[in-house]
């Protein structure tokens, strides 16, 4: 009897000559992409239909922009699905932009978070009169 031995996308000398499936959001991606487009291809004979599948699951399948990680992978995600083909490339530079402006909340909201923990500073329980002030007047 013979087996079908399923490799992963992100073992085997594809990843020698491509670091960017050593991040395992582009490597999910890509995974689901091939596995999409190769499915799509044999059941419909058809290049286009595979390929705008296989684009669809590969967006599908990236991370959401949330987090500073995930924005990251988001990025990764982005810039290697332009290289692959299935991120058209304006396509792509509509979602880099969504991504710098996902980024820029993310700081910004960690940079708020960090004010709101600051203590009060202490105010003295029984402040000392000004110089110029006099109960007499």
């Amino acid at each position: 009897m013979v087996k079908a031995i399923r490799t992963s996308i992100t073992e085997g000398p594809l990843v020698a000559f491509n670091p960017s499936l050593e991040n395992p959001a582009v490597a999910l991606c890509a995974e689901v992409w091939q596995n999409t487009n190769a499915a799509t291809l044999k059941q419909t004979k058809s290049v286009y239909n595979a390929k705008s599948c296989a684009g669809e699951a590969y967006r599908l399948a990236m991370p959401p922009l949330s987090g500073y990680q995930n924005i990251c992978d988001f990025i990764a995600c982005v810039a290697y699905g332009m290289l692959l083909g299935a991120i058209k490339d304006e396509n792509g530079t509509k979602l880099l932009y969504a991504a710098q402006i996902a980024l820029a909340a993310v700081s910004r909201e960690s940079k708020t978070s960090k004010n709101e923990t600051r203590p009060a500073p202490l105010l003295p329980s029984d402040p000392t009169p000004s110089p110029t002030f006099s109960a007499t007047q």
